[in-house]
């Protein structure tokens, strides 16, 4: 289900804006160039330690933070966590009950070298707070960025709350107000940029703006304690962990390379509505908001618990900017955009939104209790947060067997010298006869998602019932889900189009309901291969047409609906005065979305979505399963697999559509996913004469009957008696040789190399793998 859209403005502008791409690396790439004057800043006053901790608030005198400088006193106590606060600076420390060990607010001392850590990141390391901020009325197009320390900031409040404590930061040059919160749970330490009390504009006096110039400066971003947990590669064992794809690991090293590549990603993806005169990142997305520091033997993972829509992640190894490995959440407050100033859209200049978008923000830092904690422990602790905080439920136990995705194309334009025609390329009789063979040679469970399914075809949205003639029409597809009812298997609906018109069908209009980037031009994208435009259809309008129409589906007796390419995988506001969204409300249309049609129709999937879909969910197509690898970058991790299994199924991308089948086979056993295929009844050649289906290159379906019938006996083998299992490991037993456990103790060791491995009294074949159960040994031969 791999349709690209791209943005027509993006891929027409070939230039980028500098200083689009400067404002968005200054706040991370600060060096001892930047601001040199600000080097010399020093704050000499001292904060007055607040005598009262019993709740009250106290003013405390400016502050000049340094790291493990100044008295902690217990603030509050959890099941296993113990607090101190430094009133004078909000610094605190978290002492983990279960091991002994203590997290910092500021970076651990521990190898620190002074000569690595100068100038404006040494003043960084020691602040419990970064900020960014633009001057309307000097540089609208660019965010200055500064720290506590330098920008003569003070601790202004402080006040213990019993589970913790609020503290409010000052910038009085400036006239920015952020207040804070921290707080205890059971086994975390949450930290909160509060809403009530932000402020981010001095008033002047007249008598001072006869003096000074109002720079008009305003909030864009904030990092609270953005270096907790961070560490040299100094004298200790550890990484980072990412939410890259599967989940990328960035080792400590003490060899590393000095450079100014680091990790910053926005959570969700880019928001469409500001992407005029921008490429998009080519990183793989962020799904979860989640990140993670191991450090020795300790290991906590962060969530953003608040305000995710509006979160970065941004991360550096040693050697870039300091001497420290760390990673954090930036909170964004206002969103740079491009402001055309004509008509035709070849001129304009770089912003920042005027209003501030202001919410409570937070982040949970979760510390793993055990002394051999990693990235396994981290993806379980994230996985309970699942089940606690969004609901999600264990899988039931229900057999042993995995059931095959297979995904049928239907139908797609035909390119025609005066117009297009529609195409059949797998009817509903022809889709009958498919299940039917399957079915035949052992394949005993089976989801079938159908595509291309709509009245005209796979790149042809709006208006799709009734379905075509051609293809069987309702009736047809009727029968067809009722045949397979039968036999015991699913059917699904692809319902990727919802989120795209290109046909002006379902009563829209693209100047009235076509979603609206903030200078109120219409989104429109080209679909790769065609030159037919897609407007990005409103969030409002499409829940409506959604919700109108899921009687349809039901007359159809269809399973669900798979949702992809839009709703719940990305994620934009929407500046049509008509439908009017946030980013926060878009994600909200969409969860009622997924909770609307899963109480019609029974069950949905979506197509590789963002974690606020997954509660709805009972299986994620096209989870990936690699990473986007950068420079700094060592390795990939199933961490997200690790998270979700025993928790909904999942599949990869298909395995006839990938460049390396073995390989593709082998990680889905490792990383514990369900066999996928896409086919066809018609032969593969006649996709090119397609729109949008010559990517697909290999469909016709007899060139694979042999394959899935082999790939879902083994994958049910291997995986099929724990389905509904967690996963408890993982781990590399050499290079290329990796072995997956679950709850159940059994354990699948996969070879991806060519040569055999030995373990201990076993051996797996080269591209091959081995499953080990408790008591034995059972050997597995792919056939491949």
């Amino acid at each position: 289900m791999k349709r690209l859209f791209v943005s027509k403005r993006g891929l027409m502008t070939v230039v980028v804006c500098i200083v689009s791409i400067a404002a968005l690396a200054s706040f991370a790439i600060a060096g001892p160039l930047a601001d040199k004057q600000q080097d010399e800043v020093k704050v000499s006053a001292q904060a007055a330690e607040a005598k009262d901790t019993s709740g009250a608030s106290a003013v405390v005198k400016p502050a000049a933070p340094n790291l493990d400088k100044g008295e902690y006193k217990q603030i509050a106590e959890s099941k296993y966590l113990t607090l101190k606060a430094n009133s004078g600076t909000g610094h605190f420390t978290v002492t983990d009950k279960r091991t002994g060990h203590v997290w910092k607010s500021f970076p651990d001392e521990k190898g620190y070298i002074e000569k690595e850590n100068q100038g404006k990141w040494k003043a960084n390391l020691e602040s419990p707070l970064l900020y960014s901020y633009v001057e309307f009325n000097v540089r609208q197009d660019l965010a200055k960025e500064d720290n506590l320390k330098d920008g003569k900031g003070i601790v202004s409040k402080f006040e213990a709350t019993g589970q913790g404590f609020k503290v409010q930061y000052e910038i009085p040059d400036l006239g920015f107000v952020i207040p804070a919160e921290v707080r205890l749970g059971d086994d975390y330490v949450e930290t909160k940029i509060l809403q009530d009390g932000l402020k981010d504009e001095r008033v002047f006096t007249e008598a001072e703006l006869k003096t000074k110039k109002d720079n008009e400066a305003r909030l864009v971003s904030v990092r609270l304690f953005p270096f907790l947990g961070a560490q040299t590669s100094e004298e200790e064992n550890g990484y980072l962990f990412l939410p890259d794809g599967s989940g990328a690991i960035v080792e400590f090293k003490k060899d590393r390379g000095g450079t100014n590549n680091y990790y910053s990603e926005r959570v969700y993806g880019a928001d469409w509505a500001y992407s005029a005169n921008t490429i998009f990142s080519i990183r793989k997305p962020v799904r979860m908001p989640v990140f993670g520091i191991k450090s020795g033997k300790q290991a906590m993972i962060g969530v953003i618990h608040d305000g995710s829509e509006y979160a970065n992640l941004v991360a550096a190894p040693s050697k870039t900017f300091s001497q420290y490995n760390w990673v954090t959440a930036e909170q964004n407050f206002r969103f740079m955009y491009y402001q055309y100033t004509n008509t035709k859209k070849t001129a304009g200049y770089v912003s920042y939104t005027k209003d501030i978008t202001a919410s409570d923000r937070s982040v949970r830092y979760y510390l793993i209790g055990r002394k051999d904690a990693d990235y396994v422990q981290m993806a379980a602790r994230y996985r309970q947060y699942l089940t606690e905080e969004l609901g999600m439920q264990p899988l039931q136990a229900n057999g042993n067997k995995l059931e095959l995705q297979l995904h049928l194309l239907g139908a797609d334009s035909e390119r025609g010298f005066l117009r297009d025609s529609y195409l059949p390329l797998t009817t509903t009789r022809q889709a009958q006869e498919i299940v039917q063979e399957l079915n035949t040679i052992g394949i005993e469970g089976m989801s079938i998602t159908y595509l291309g399914w709509q009245r005209k075809g796979f790149s042809q949205y709006g208006g799709s019932f009734p379905l075509s003639s051609k293809l069987g029409g309702n009736d047809g597809m009727q029968q067809f889900v009722d045949f397979t009812h039968a036999k015991g298997y699913e059917v699904y609906l692809d319902a990727s189009s919802y989120s795209f018109n290109n046909t002006g069908k379902d009563g829209f209009r693209r100047n009235r309901d076509g979603l609206r980037d903030i200078g109120a031009s219409v989104m429109e994208y080209y679909t790769r291969g065609s030159d037919k435009k897609n407007t990005f259809v409103s969030p409002r309008f499409a829940e409506k047409v959604i919700l109108d129409e899921l009687s349809n589906a039901q007359a159809l007796h269809v399973d669900g609906y798979v949702f992809g390419q839009g709703i719940g995988s990305l994620l934009n506001t929407d500046f049509n005065e008509n439908y009017a969204a946030t980013r926060e409300e878009t994600k909200q249309i969409q969860q009622r979305i997924f909770e609307t049609t899963k109480n019609a129709l029974g069950h949905v999937q979506v197509e590789d979505g963002n974690v606020y879909a997954l509660q709805y969910v009972n299986h994620v197509q096209g989870l990936n399963d690699d990473i986007s690898n950068d420079l700094f970058v060592d390795r990939g991790v199933p961490f997200v697999q690790i998270a979700l299994h025993g928790l909904v199924t999942y599949s990869a991308n298909y395995a006839n559509d990938s460049d390396d089948y073995e390989t593709t086979f082998l990680k889905g056993i490792e990383y514990g996913a369900v066999p996928s295929f896409i086919v066809t009844y018609a032969k593969s050649q006649q996709l090119l004469k397609t729109r949008s289906l010559g990517k697909f290159y290999s469909t016709y379906y007899k060139d694979w009957l042999q394959e899935m019938a082999m790939q879902y006996q083994q994958y049910n083998e291997a995986l099929g008696d724990v389905r509904n299992q967690f996963i408890t490991g993982h781990r590399s037993l050499a290079d290329g040789v990796f072995e997956t456990s679950y709850a159940g103790g059994k354990r699948i060791v996969v070879n991806y190399n060519a040569e055999p491995y030995a373990g201990n009294g076993w051996i797996v074949k080269p591209k091959d793998f081995a499953v080990v159960k408790q008591g034995g040994i059972e050997w597995l031969k792919n056939g491949l």
